[in-house]
């Protein structure tokens, strides 16, 4: 009585094998790009929120209240203010203690070290149409770098870029409502779409 073994032949493992690498050489660069723009949508993810707490906290409390983003190195930080004279969160009125810190300064963490307030190595038009070079202010609020909301919930117009060196995404907040929301940039397509 014979027996028969039954495997494979080395041939059928190799062949396998090159299948398998082949699938993971072409699933890997895929997966690198959804990575980094997982990173970056969870970093503006996290603006909208900090601006959205400083929206709510200056209409539970009737008086102006804001975040200051404050650039240091290759890192941001950001503190939240509650306005002590009736003008809004203003730069000098912090500086005289005026405007109260209730929190922060909080660092901002990049995600991932994948992706960061920042800009494109390359000139665009922002979502209004105007030139955007990467030497730019990557947050913009009018000429600071202060959202400042009133106790109605309007709030400065102004953006927050937010980066992984290839893709680009804002952060917006519109000034009469306060509405805050994202946009992603299509850089095939050189132009901006509602995320």
């Amino acid at each position: 009585m014979q027996q028969h073994q039954q495997g494979f032949s080395l041939v059928e493992i190799v062949t396998v094998l090159a299948i398998i690498g082949l699938i993971a050489l072409c699933a890997i660069p895929a997966f690198a790009t959804y990575r980094r723009r997982a990173a970056m949508v969870s970093e503006a993810d996290e603006l909208k929120t900090i601006l959205r707490l400083a929206r709510s906290r200056a209409i539970a409390s009737g008086r102006h209240a804001g975040v200051k983003f404050v650039h240091a190195g290759n890192q941001w930080t950001y503190a939240f203010y509650e306005d002590g004279d009736g003008d809004g969160i203003r730069n000098d009125d912090i500086e005289s203690g005026v405007d109260r810190r209730w929190s922060g300064p909080s660092l901002l963490i990049p995600r991932f070290d994948l992706a960061g307030i920042g800009l494109l190595p390359d000139s665009i038009r922002d979502p209004d149409g105007d030139p955007l070079p990467p030497t730019a202010n990557a947050v913009q609020f009018n000429r600071s770098t202060i959202c400042s909301f009133s106790p109605i919930g309007s709030g400065t117009p102004g953006s927050v870029y937010v980066t992984d060196g290839r893709q680009l995404c804002v952060v917006r907040v519109t000034g009469s409502t306060g509405r805050v929301r994202m946009m992603r940039y299509d850089t095939g397509r050189r132009r901006w779409e509602q995320h």
